[in-house]
Protein backbone atom coordinates (compact mmCIF):
# COMPACT_ATOMS: atom_id res chain seq x y z
CA UNK A 1 0.00 0.00 0.00
CA UNK A 2 0.98 3.39 -1.10
CA UNK A 3 2.69 5.77 2.29
CA UNK A 4 0.38 8.31 1.73
CA UNK A 5 -2.79 5.56 1.72
CA UNK A 6 -1.05 3.78 4.83
CA UNK A 7 -0.76 7.18 6.76
CA UNK A 8 -4.45 8.25 5.64
CA UNK A 9 -5.99 4.66 7.18
CA UNK A 10 -3.98 5.77 10.47
CA UNK A 11 -5.62 9.37 11.35
CA UNK A 12 -8.56 9.12 13.21
CA UNK A 13 -9.68 11.67 15.77
CA UNK A 14 -9.93 10.85 19.11
CA UNK A 15 -13.54 11.24 19.56
CA UNK A 16 -13.92 7.95 17.70
CA UNK A 17 -15.49 8.48 14.25
CA UNK A 18 -13.60 6.85 11.35
CA UNK A 19 -11.58 9.06 9.51
CA UNK A 20 -12.35 9.71 5.21
CA UNK A 21 -9.66 8.23 3.31
CA UNK A 22 -7.86 10.40 1.26
CA UNK A 23 -7.35 9.14 -2.46
CA UNK A 24 -4.21 8.21 -3.83
CA UNK A 25 -3.19 10.76 -6.78
CA UNK A 26 -4.23 8.72 -9.86
CA UNK A 27 -7.36 7.94 -8.33
CA UNK A 28 -7.75 11.67 -7.79
CA UNK A 29 -7.20 12.26 -11.54
CA UNK A 30 -10.15 9.17 -12.26
CA UNK A 31 -12.19 10.98 -10.16
CA UNK A 32 -11.86 14.02 -11.50
CA UNK A 33 -11.98 12.94 -15.10
CA UNK A 34 -15.37 10.92 -14.52
CA UNK A 35 -17.10 13.81 -12.69
CA UNK A 36 -16.18 16.25 -14.85
CA UNK A 37 -17.54 13.92 -17.68
CA UNK A 38 -21.00 13.75 -15.65
CA UNK A 39 -20.95 17.39 -15.86
CA UNK A 40 -19.97 18.07 -19.30
CA UNK A 41 -23.07 15.74 -20.79
CA UNK A 42 -25.08 17.40 -18.61
CA UNK A 43 -24.72 20.41 -19.74
CA UNK A 44 -24.77 19.65 -23.39
CA UNK A 45 -28.70 17.20 -22.72
CA UNK A 46 -29.53 20.68 -20.92
CA UNK A 47 -28.42 22.54 -24.05
CA UNK A 48 -29.61 20.00 -26.64
CA UNK A 49 -33.16 20.35 -25.06
CA UNK A 50 -32.83 23.48 -24.37
CA UNK A 51 -32.11 24.59 -28.39
CA UNK A 52 -35.02 21.82 -28.92
CA UNK A 53 -37.38 24.28 -27.13
CA UNK A 54 -35.45 27.48 -28.50
CA UNK A 55 -37.25 28.33 -31.42
CA UNK A 56 -40.88 28.62 -30.26
CA UNK A 57 -39.61 31.20 -27.78
CA UNK A 58 -37.12 33.03 -30.43
CA UNK A 59 -38.47 36.10 -33.03
CA UNK A 60 -36.95 38.99 -34.68
CA UNK A 61 -33.13 39.58 -34.54
CA UNK A 62 -32.43 36.71 -31.98
CA UNK A 63 -34.36 33.97 -34.37
CA UNK A 64 -32.59 35.69 -37.51
CA UNK A 65 -29.42 34.96 -35.30
CA UNK A 66 -30.14 31.82 -34.26
CA UNK A 67 -30.98 30.32 -37.30
CA UNK A 68 -27.84 31.52 -39.14
CA UNK A 69 -25.97 30.07 -36.73
CA UNK A 70 -27.79 27.32 -36.88
CA UNK A 71 -26.92 26.63 -40.62
CA UNK A 72 -23.35 25.64 -39.42
CA UNK A 73 -23.40 24.42 -36.50
CA UNK A 74 -26.39 21.20 -37.61
CA UNK A 75 -24.05 20.53 -40.36
CA UNK A 76 -21.11 20.25 -38.32
CA UNK A 77 -19.32 23.77 -39.41
CA UNK A 78 -17.48 26.52 -37.69
CA UNK A 79 -19.99 29.45 -37.06
CA UNK A 80 -17.80 32.74 -38.52
CA UNK A 81 -17.36 34.98 -35.97
CA UNK A 82 -17.95 38.06 -37.95
CA UNK A 83 -21.73 36.95 -38.72
CA UNK A 84 -23.51 37.60 -41.94
CA UNK A 85 -21.14 39.94 -44.42
CA UNK A 86 -23.56 42.35 -44.52
CA UNK A 87 -24.78 42.37 -40.45
CA UNK A 88 -28.10 41.25 -39.27
CA UNK A 89 -30.76 42.95 -41.15
CA UNK A 90 -28.25 44.81 -42.70
CA UNK A 91 -26.84 46.65 -39.90
CA UNK A 92 -23.23 46.50 -41.40
CA UNK A 93 -23.55 48.09 -44.18
CA UNK A 94 -24.99 51.74 -45.06
CA UNK A 95 -28.67 52.79 -46.26
CA UNK A 96 -29.98 52.91 -49.93
CA UNK A 97 -29.03 56.03 -51.95
CA UNK A 98 -32.05 57.53 -53.45
CA UNK A 99 -32.01 57.25 -57.50
CA UNK A 100 -33.88 59.07 -59.82
CA UNK A 101 -33.74 56.45 -62.55
CA UNK A 102 -33.70 53.53 -60.63
CA UNK A 103 -35.57 54.01 -57.02
CA UNK A 104 -32.02 53.33 -55.35
CA UNK A 105 -29.81 51.51 -55.51
CA UNK A 106 -26.77 50.21 -52.55
CA UNK A 107 -24.25 52.78 -51.29
CA UNK A 108 -20.80 52.47 -51.86
CA UNK A 109 -18.84 51.00 -49.27
CA UNK A 110 -15.70 49.00 -48.72
CA UNK A 111 -15.24 46.83 -46.35
CA UNK A 112 -11.88 44.51 -46.82
CA UNK A 113 -13.06 40.49 -47.51
CA UNK A 114 -16.54 41.44 -46.96
CA UNK A 115 -18.30 44.03 -49.23
CA UNK A 116 -16.67 45.83 -52.01
CA UNK A 117 -19.41 48.22 -53.77
CA UNK A 118 -18.93 51.15 -55.95
CA UNK A 119 -20.28 54.60 -55.93
CA UNK A 120 -23.62 52.92 -58.23
CA UNK A 121 -24.21 50.08 -55.90
CA UNK A 122 -21.99 47.55 -58.35
CA UNK A 123 -20.12 44.27 -57.16
CA UNK A 124 -17.84 42.56 -59.46
CA UNK A 125 -16.09 39.61 -59.75
CA UNK A 126 -13.10 39.66 -61.84
CA UNK A 127 -11.87 36.44 -63.08
CA UNK A 128 -8.51 36.11 -64.48
CA UNK A 129 -8.59 35.33 -68.39
CA UNK A 130 -12.03 36.00 -69.13
CA UNK A 131 -13.38 36.84 -72.19
CA UNK A 132 -17.42 36.62 -71.16
CA UNK A 133 -19.33 38.75 -68.63
CA UNK A 134 -22.32 37.93 -67.05
CA UNK A 135 -24.60 40.50 -65.14
CA UNK A 136 -26.73 40.14 -62.35
CA UNK A 137 -29.99 41.53 -61.47
CA UNK A 138 -31.77 41.28 -58.22
CA UNK A 139 -32.73 41.92 -54.73
CA UNK A 140 -30.77 40.89 -51.99
CA UNK A 141 -30.24 37.73 -52.31
CA UNK A 142 -29.33 38.82 -55.86
CA UNK A 143 -26.83 40.55 -53.56
CA UNK A 144 -25.55 37.96 -51.80
CA UNK A 145 -26.94 38.67 -48.05
CA UNK A 146 -26.44 37.05 -45.35
CA UNK A 147 -23.16 35.03 -46.75
CA UNK A 148 -20.51 35.64 -44.28
CA UNK A 149 -17.75 37.04 -47.11
CA UNK A 150 -17.68 37.85 -50.32
CA UNK A 151 -15.63 34.33 -50.90
CA UNK A 152 -18.41 32.53 -49.74
CA UNK A 153 -21.30 34.61 -51.43
CA UNK A 154 -23.32 32.59 -54.80
CA UNK A 155 -21.65 34.78 -57.07
CA UNK A 156 -17.67 34.23 -55.80
CA UNK A 157 -18.98 30.58 -56.03
CA UNK A 158 -20.37 30.45 -59.13
CA UNK A 159 -17.44 32.07 -61.28
CA UNK A 160 -15.07 29.85 -59.73
CA UNK A 161 -17.35 26.73 -61.03
CA UNK A 162 -17.50 27.97 -64.32
CA UNK A 163 -13.97 28.70 -64.21
CA UNK A 164 -13.10 24.96 -62.96
CA UNK A 165 -15.19 23.99 -66.20
CA UNK A 166 -13.25 25.86 -68.43
CA UNK A 167 -15.86 28.84 -68.88
CA UNK A 168 -13.75 31.65 -67.00
CA UNK A 169 -16.46 34.50 -67.04
CA UNK A 170 -16.32 38.03 -65.11
CA UNK A 171 -19.41 38.87 -62.48
CA UNK A 172 -20.98 42.49 -62.36
CA UNK A 173 -23.64 42.48 -59.19
CA UNK A 174 -26.25 45.22 -59.93
CA UNK A 175 -28.79 44.29 -56.80
CA UNK A 176 -30.44 45.98 -54.32
CA UNK A 177 -32.11 45.24 -50.98
CA UNK A 178 -36.07 45.42 -51.73
CA UNK A 179 -35.80 45.58 -55.67
CA UNK A 180 -38.43 43.71 -57.57
CA UNK A 181 -38.68 43.11 -61.42
CA UNK A 182 -39.78 46.48 -61.54
CA UNK A 183 -36.43 48.24 -60.40
CA UNK A 184 -34.74 45.49 -62.14
CA UNK A 185 -36.43 46.47 -65.18
CA UNK A 186 -35.17 50.42 -64.92
CA UNK A 187 -31.56 48.87 -63.65
CA UNK A 188 -30.93 46.96 -67.11
CA UNK A 189 -32.21 50.02 -69.50
CA UNK A 190 -30.49 52.44 -67.97
CA UNK A 191 -27.31 51.04 -65.86
CA UNK A 192 -27.11 47.17 -67.06
CA UNK A 193 -26.97 46.81 -70.71
CA UNK A 194 -23.83 49.77 -71.11
CA UNK A 195 -22.15 47.21 -69.49
CA UNK A 196 -22.41 45.03 -72.55
CA UNK A 197 -22.47 41.98 -70.82
CA UNK A 198 -22.65 38.50 -72.74
CA UNK A 199 -25.22 36.77 -70.61
CA UNK A 200 -27.79 38.65 -68.05
CA UNK A 201 -28.89 36.56 -65.04
CA UNK A 202 -32.32 37.24 -62.98
CA UNK A 203 -32.45 36.24 -59.58
CA UNK A 204 -35.93 36.54 -58.15
CA UNK A 205 -39.33 36.25 -57.45
CA UNK A 206 -40.07 36.54 -53.85
CA UNK A 207 -39.62 40.34 -53.75
CA UNK A 208 -42.82 40.75 -56.25
CA UNK A 209 -45.19 38.67 -54.16
CA UNK A 210 -43.97 39.51 -50.49
CA UNK A 211 -43.68 43.16 -50.48
CA UNK A 212 -46.65 44.15 -52.97
CA UNK A 213 -48.66 46.23 -51.13
CA UNK A 214 -51.36 46.16 -53.29
CA UNK A 215 -53.06 43.68 -55.99
CA UNK A 216 -54.36 39.93 -56.40
CA UNK A 217 -52.19 37.04 -57.29
CA UNK A 218 -53.35 37.30 -60.58
CA UNK A 219 -51.87 41.03 -60.95
CA UNK A 220 -48.91 40.58 -59.36
CA UNK A 221 -48.16 37.30 -61.26
CA UNK A 222 -49.09 38.97 -64.41
CA UNK A 223 -46.95 41.96 -63.94
CA UNK A 224 -43.88 39.83 -62.73
CA UNK A 225 -44.30 37.80 -66.05
CA UNK A 226 -44.81 41.02 -68.05
CA UNK A 227 -41.85 42.81 -67.04
CA UNK A 228 -39.56 40.09 -67.42
CA UNK A 229 -40.97 39.50 -70.64
CA UNK A 230 -39.42 42.79 -71.48
CA UNK A 231 -36.84 42.07 -69.99
CA UNK A 232 -36.29 39.33 -72.25
CA UNK A 233 -36.67 41.33 -75.23
CA UNK A 234 -34.03 44.22 -74.41
CA UNK A 235 -31.63 41.67 -73.63
CA UNK A 236 -31.52 39.52 -76.55
CA UNK A 237 -31.98 42.60 -78.86
CA UNK A 238 -28.73 43.89 -77.41
CA UNK A 239 -26.91 40.33 -78.13
CA UNK A 240 -27.11 39.09 -75.02
CA UNK A 241 -28.66 35.70 -73.92
CA UNK A 242 -30.98 36.33 -70.70
CA UNK A 243 -31.43 33.23 -67.79
CA UNK A 244 -34.02 33.37 -65.64
CA UNK A 245 -34.02 32.23 -62.09
CA UNK A 246 -36.52 31.59 -59.62
CA UNK A 247 -35.20 32.21 -55.95
CA UNK A 248 -35.15 29.28 -53.31
CA UNK A 249 -38.54 29.99 -50.71
CA UNK A 250 -38.96 28.74 -48.11
CA UNK A 251 -42.44 27.95 -48.03
CA UNK A 252 -41.63 25.63 -50.63
CA UNK A 253 -38.65 23.57 -48.36
CA UNK A 254 -40.10 20.24 -48.20
CA UNK A 255 -38.34 19.40 -44.91
CA UNK A 256 -38.25 22.45 -42.70
CA UNK A 257 -36.24 22.37 -39.05
CA UNK A 258 -37.72 23.71 -35.85
CA UNK A 259 -36.13 27.11 -36.83
CA UNK A 260 -37.50 27.24 -40.42
CA UNK A 261 -41.14 26.30 -38.91
CA UNK A 262 -40.63 29.25 -36.73
CA UNK A 263 -39.86 31.31 -39.12
CA UNK A 264 -42.48 30.76 -41.66
CA UNK A 265 -45.32 30.67 -38.77
CA UNK A 266 -44.28 34.31 -38.10
CA UNK A 267 -43.71 35.26 -41.47
CA UNK A 268 -46.57 33.52 -42.88
CA UNK A 269 -48.51 36.50 -44.46
CA UNK A 270 -45.32 37.72 -46.56
CA UNK A 271 -45.38 34.45 -48.12
CA UNK A 272 -48.97 33.31 -48.27
CA UNK A 273 -49.21 34.28 -52.25
CA UNK A 274 -45.87 31.54 -52.50
CA UNK A 275 -47.26 28.02 -52.83
CA UNK A 276 -49.81 28.99 -55.44
CA UNK A 277 -48.16 31.54 -57.35
CA UNK A 278 -44.72 30.09 -57.87
CA UNK A 279 -45.58 27.33 -59.95
CA UNK A 280 -47.20 30.01 -62.22
CA UNK A 281 -44.25 31.90 -62.23
CA UNK A 282 -42.42 28.57 -62.93
CA UNK A 283 -44.62 27.76 -65.62
CA UNK A 284 -44.65 31.53 -67.38
CA UNK A 285 -40.40 31.55 -66.99
CA UNK A 286 -40.74 28.11 -69.41
CA UNK A 287 -42.74 30.20 -71.79
CA UNK A 288 -40.29 33.45 -72.02
CA UNK A 289 -37.52 30.66 -72.53
CA UNK A 290 -39.02 29.01 -75.41
CA UNK A 291 -37.45 31.83 -77.33
CA UNK A 292 -33.94 31.23 -78.49
CA UNK A 293 -31.15 32.94 -76.43
CA UNK A 294 -33.82 32.86 -73.24
CA UNK A 295 -33.33 30.21 -70.41
CA UNK A 296 -34.92 29.29 -67.37
CA UNK A 297 -33.15 27.35 -64.23
CA UNK A 298 -35.54 26.65 -61.46
CA UNK A 299 -33.96 27.09 -57.83
CA UNK A 300 -36.90 27.65 -55.88
CA UNK A 301 -36.75 23.81 -54.72
CA UNK A 302 -32.96 23.47 -54.78
CA UNK A 303 -33.02 23.53 -50.59
CA UNK A 304 -35.40 20.71 -50.44
CA UNK A 305 -33.12 18.31 -50.09
CA UNK A 306 -31.48 19.74 -46.74
CA UNK A 307 -32.90 18.75 -43.04
CA UNK A 308 -30.81 21.34 -41.56
CA UNK A 309 -31.62 24.93 -41.21
CA UNK A 310 -30.82 26.58 -44.55
CA UNK A 311 -32.85 29.78 -44.32
CA UNK A 312 -32.45 32.76 -41.82
CA UNK A 313 -35.86 34.29 -42.63
CA UNK A 314 -38.25 33.97 -45.89
CA UNK A 315 -35.46 34.77 -48.54
CA UNK A 316 -32.10 34.65 -47.23
CA UNK A 317 -30.11 31.90 -46.42
CA UNK A 318 -25.79 31.40 -44.62
CA UNK A 319 -22.91 30.16 -46.61
CA UNK A 320 -24.41 26.61 -47.50
CA UNK A 321 -27.49 27.85 -49.32
CA UNK A 322 -25.17 29.78 -51.54
CA UNK A 323 -23.32 27.04 -52.25
CA UNK A 324 -26.82 25.25 -53.04
CA UNK A 325 -27.21 28.46 -55.20
CA UNK A 326 -24.59 28.54 -57.19
CA UNK A 327 -24.70 24.87 -58.09
CA UNK A 328 -27.83 25.57 -59.43
CA UNK A 329 -27.34 28.55 -61.21
CA UNK A 330 -24.53 27.19 -62.99
CA UNK A 331 -26.29 24.93 -64.87
CA UNK A 332 -28.31 27.44 -66.37
CA UNK A 333 -25.62 29.63 -66.63
CA UNK A 334 -23.38 26.83 -68.76
CA UNK A 335 -26.38 26.67 -71.05
CA UNK A 336 -26.26 30.15 -71.86
CA UNK A 337 -22.66 30.73 -72.39
CA UNK A 338 -22.65 27.40 -74.38
CA UNK A 339 -25.61 28.34 -76.67
CA UNK A 340 -26.03 31.85 -76.03
CA UNK A 341 -28.84 33.63 -77.86
CA UNK A 342 -29.08 32.60 -81.89
CA UNK A 343 -30.81 35.75 -83.30
CA UNK A 344 -32.36 38.29 -81.46
CA UNK A 345 -35.95 37.90 -83.50
CA UNK A 346 -35.89 34.16 -83.57
CA UNK A 347 -38.41 31.49 -82.51
CA UNK A 348 -37.83 28.00 -81.08
CA UNK A 349 -40.86 25.16 -80.27
CA UNK A 350 -38.30 23.63 -77.65
CA UNK A 351 -37.71 25.43 -74.31
CA UNK A 352 -33.97 25.82 -72.51
CA UNK A 353 -35.02 24.10 -69.32
CA UNK A 354 -32.27 23.40 -66.22
CA UNK A 355 -34.46 22.42 -63.82
CA UNK A 356 -32.88 21.86 -59.97
CA UNK A 357 -32.99 18.75 -58.27
CA UNK A 358 -36.38 17.65 -56.80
Amino acid sequence: MATDELEAESRCSQGGWRPVTELAPRKKIAFTIVMTSISVAGVAGVWLLYRQLLPETLSGKRLNRAAWEACFEERGLAVPPGGPRDGYWGKRVPPWTRDPALGWHETEVHLPGLVEQDSSGVQRIDTPGARRHVLILGGSVAWGAYASQIGTTYFARLARRLEDSGRPVSITVLAAGGWTTDNELKALRARGLALKPDVVLFVDGMNDLAQARAGTEDQLVEAYLSRLREARDLTLEHGAAAVFSLQPALALKRRKSALEERILELMRRQSSFVPTAYPRLRQGLGALALRNGAFFVDCSDAFSGETATTFTDIWHFADPGHELLAGCLERGIRLALDEGPISASSASDSASLAQAPS
